[in-house]
């Protein structure tokens, strides 16, 4: 995805306060450190918790990864385009470089993550609706998706570092996809249903299917299966909620831009007013942002276990903070006792 349709704007920037340049930069600050630190901690975690290291949790991961890849452009980006003002921070040479591999980079991530939903999905499809075969997830296999989770979005997504350009509109600058009309309806088409319409589905219908069988089996009161089963049930269930939930704020948060670009495409009138470019601005950098903000939140707050894993962290943390403190206390006691002698 990028924000490449074509349109006149008239000095998009004249007349636009410098509190809204302020205001966005201030929101996608907030969000860029909230979603830097929950990344990092959700891989972190991951690598310090053996419990954590199941078969699911590796496409969360995988998500995290691609999330701290799009926090390390969108600033680069953000900067080269001026979007929310005329002012450039990087230009020339390095600015065609920051755009080109911005956009790619910036697409790449927002693919690896889809790719990832998609295989989050179909790994609690297989786990729930056919227990007996989950052993087919083998270490292998979930190398291999997660190989082809970068592979393809990285080989797609090629033409954007060969045709994106600087392009100056009145005062303002942007980065474009410089393919011709045709070709570029193309790419942009297939790219479309490759990492967004069909992954889309195929997760609706996976997790319709899960449902359905979570639905069929007895409830942990009418129960007349083991107590570890009923405790599996349980657990299925709740996984399966915080999974939903990371799917839908995904797409919640990556579908205006979509829905913003289709609209630009077919009735290009309806943006030229919006002279602050606060569309843009909302839909290509705020909103997919937030998408990478979210997930660790939900983890955190609703997986016992995440939970769990980052309390242990800290926990780990304040340990060896506090014996530093102790053994520089004690060496500095120790200096000015022999000092005083």
């Amino acid at each position: 995805m990028n924000n490449s349709t074509q349109v006149k704007l008239n000095s998009t920037s004249q007349g636009c306060s410098a509190m809204v340049s302020i205001m966005f930069t201030l929101t996608l600050s907030v969000i860029s450190i909230a979603a830097l630190i929950g990344n990092v901690l959700v891989v972190v975690t991951f690598i310090k918790t053996p419990i954590l290291r199941i078969s699911t949790n590796y496409y969360i991961v995988n998500m995290a990864v691609s999330d701290l890849l799009a926090l390390l452009v969108n600033w680069p980006l953000y900067t080269t385009e001026g979007m929310l003002t005329p002012k450039v921070f990087i230009s020339g040479t390095s600015a065609s470089s920051v755009c080109k591999l911005g956009m790619y980079l910036r697409a790449v991530s927002q693919s690896v993550s889809v790719l990832s939903l998609v295989l989050i999905s179909l790994d609690r499809f297989v786990a729930i609706v056919f227990p007996l075969k989950i052993i087919v997830m083998k270490t292998k296999i979930r190398v291999i998706f997660l190989s082809l989770t970068w592979l393809i979005p990285f080989s797609y997504g090629l033409p954007q570092v060969i045709f994106t350009n600087i392009v100056k509109v009145g005062e303002q600058t942007f980065c474009r996809f410089m393919m011709s009309d045709g070709p570029r309806t193309i790419f942009n088409g297939v790219g479309f249903i490759l990492f967004y319409l069909f992954p889309f589905i195929t997760i609706i219908i996976l997790f319709s299917a899960i449902l359905r069988s979570l639905k069929k089996r007895p409830k942990p009161g009418e129960l007349s299966e083991g107590q570890e089963d009923a405790k599996r049930h349980q657990q299925n269930q709740k996984i399966v909620k915080i999974l939903m939930s990371i799917v839908v704020a995904f797409f919640i948060c990556w579908t205006p831009l979509s829905v913003y670009l289709f609209l630009k495409k077919l009735y290009p009138s309806l943006f030229i007013k919006d002279r602050c470019l606060l569309l843009v601005g909302l839909t290509f950098y705020v909103f997919p942002s937030l998408s990478t903000a979210v997930n660790p939140i939900i983890l955190f707050v609703f997986s016992t276990n995440f939970k769990r894993a980052l309390k242990n962290l800290w926990s780990s943390v304040f340990f060896y903070l506090a014996m530093y403190i102790y053994s520089e206390t004690s060496k500095t006691r120790a200096s000015n006792g022999s000092t005083g002698s």
